[in-house]
């Protein structure tokens, strides 16, 4: 149960480690995409505004430059009747004003008027929505005295354009003058109905839509008729009367972007307008897009993360067996994990310790059996000695047997205690002492034993070591020496350098490692006596100096350094 749950929590955790990166990476991403088409969007309705505008203010600008042409054209002296028709020449065909009037005198009275056919028809029938047709469209033309703004800047020298549109039926008109020679003043009401057409133009398809406005009197022209659905198209008359009737409130619309630009005459302004959902089609893409590849790597997360749970458990769950075969005695098991990556690296280490396990207990049965046999011999040589006396076979040679067992006994004894030592932790206690008298003294102990000749020389140098560790070390070392000696032993101190060498039957290369193992035995002539510690303690307490201790056949080399 322990196991699941950390399987699950461990999938949990690469789950969130998967997901919370990918989360923050698309909100990210969807944020940028958002900024960059929102960006894109409003420079795209500012360049429509622009454009839509520029052309409205050419427009205007150019029935202006046509007035003045027409201005041109009228003679002050001239018969009124001749006037109306040089400006009915005009306008045949029908032009982009609906009716020219040109004033002159004092109070700039109408010297002459026309309209197209069309425009006058309506004028003349009245509105639309008067069944009857009996009443006339009433014009600002007959209201405008000579104080106001559309006559006195033209009699001043400057064009004028207003900044309202006059309604006639389905005529929206925009009042414009310009001055005329001789103080005179033409007007015009300038047909606006293509700035509907213009915008149109510029809106391009649909939904978007164009609005241009007066925010003192509302809507004054749009990009198309059916802009407003919120009105069925059985109950009015056109959107131009919708428009110019009222400001309509565009909040019942679907929800939309929208950009507002003045549209550089009077107040005026133009609107691009377009329903979210067409002006952040590529935001809602995207969105999807994003949505789709996070919900595909979710998946491949949730996928994943049990098999990366389980890829990372496994080899927990065989290191968990092998430890607990380890625990049962079973010293034989492994993991037989085989991986390059750090839970590899761990099994291979957990195996490496078990192998150690594994020797170290083979070392203690083979520890223990070479004890055994070392301690059983003289033990057993000792109690039939012994046995003997008793008995009143033998005398004092058994005794003297004895004395040679218990000898060996207790120097078997004393080299475990130094390996016990050794192996614990053993302290050196250095001083400054002379190498050469050192190893000169070492050697004086062993020569009262030795049935050979013993010789010393060289000389050697005087630093910091342990006397007695080192001494140790020397006897260790001569006395193995006399052990194999046939008639020599030679002793030579180089600095602090000893070799130790005699003319016996030496070690083979192949064992010359092996010898310094504990327990360790080459034969290479009659059996050898000791159980094999001594030269394995050589070794470490030359180690502990800080030196070696090495073979060469039939010498024995001690460095320190």
């Amino acid at each position: 149960m322990v196991r699941k749950r950390l399987s699950i929590q461990l999938a949990l955790v690469l789950l969130l480690t998967a997901l919370v990166p990918l989360a923050g990476v698309g909100f990210l991403t969807l944020r940028l995409i958002e900024r960059s088409v929102t960006e894109q969007v409003t420079k795209n309705h500012d360049q429509v505004a622009t454009s839509a505008g520029a052309l409205v203010r050419d427009y205007i600008k150019d029935a202006t430059t046509k007035l003045k042409s027409i201005a041109q054209m009228i003679r002050k002296d001239e018969d009124p009747q001749e006037q109306t028709r040089r400006l009915n020449s005009l306008l045949d065909p029908p032009d982009i004003f609906l009716e020219v009037t040109y004033r002159s005198g004092k109070n700039l009275e109408v010297q002459a008027q026309v309209q197209q056919l069309e425009y006058n028809s309506v004028l003349n029938k009245g509105s639309f929505g008067n069944r009857a047709g009996n009443s006339k469209v009433n014009q600002q033309v007959a209201t405008w005295g000579p104080d106001s703004p559309i006559l006195n800047c033209a009699a001043n020298g400057m064009p004028y354009a207003a900044d309202t549109i006059e309604k006639v039926g389905l005529f929206p008109a925009l009042p414009i003058s310009v001055p005329a020679p001789g103080g005179a003043v033409i007007t015009a009401n300038l047909d606006f109905r293509p700035v509907s057409q213009i915008l149109a133009s510029i809106a391009g398809a649909e939904p978007r839509v164009l609005i241009l406005s007066n925010p003192a009197t509302g809507i004054l022209s749009t990009s198309r008729d059916q802009f407003l659905p919120v009105y069925p198209r059985s109950s009015y008359r056109g959107l131009a009367e919708d428009v110019l009737a009222s400001s309509r409130d565009f909040s019942a619309l679907p929800e939309y972007v929208e950009l507002t630009r003045p549209m550089g005459h009077a107040q005026w302004t133009i609107s691009v307008r377009e329903p979210r959902s067409v002006a952040l089609a590529p935001l809602r893409e995207a969105r999807r897009q994003a949505l789709f590849w996070l919900g595909v790597a979710a998946i491949f997360a949730l996928a994943l993360a049990p098999l990366l749970a389980t890829r990372v458990l496994r080899p927990v769950k065989a290191l968990a067996r092998t430890a607990d075969a380890l625990g049962r005695g079973d010293l034989a098991a492994r993991t037989g994990i085989s991986r390059e990556d750090e839970i590899g690296q761990l099994a291979i280490a957990f195996d490496r310790m078990a192998a150690a396990v594994q020797q170290i207990d083979s070392m203690k049965s083979e520890f223990v059996a070479h004890v055994s046999h070392e301690l059983r011999t003289p033990l057993t040589s000792a109690k039939m000695a012994l046995a003997n006396v008793q008995e009143g076979l033998t005398g004092k040679e058994s005794l003297v047997r004895v004395q040679e067992d218990l000898d060996r006994l207790i120097r078997m004894v004393n080299e475990l205690l130094d390996v016990a030592r050794i192996e614990a932790g053993l302290v050196l206690a250095k001083q400054s002492i002379d190498l050469g008298a050192l190893v000169r003294t070492a050697v004086e102990t062993l020569r009262p034993i030795a049935r050979v000749p013993l010789e010393v020389r060289g000389s050697g140098e005087t630093f910091e070591l342990d006397s007695a560790r080192v001494q140790q070390i020397v006897v260790n070392l001569v006395d193995n020496a006399l052990k194999y000696a046939k008639s020599r032993v030679d002793v030579e101190v180089r600095g602090r350098e000893v070799r130790v060498t005699d003319d016996g039957p030496g070690v083979p290369p192949e064992h010359r490692e092996r010898i310094f193992e504990k327990f360790s035995k080459v034969e290479t002539g009659p059996k050898p006596p000791g159980a094999g510690l001594g030269l394995s303690i050589a070794r470490k307490l030359a180690q502990l100096q800080g030196g070696t201790l090495a073979c060469e056949g039939n010498t024995f080399v001690l460095r320190l350094f």
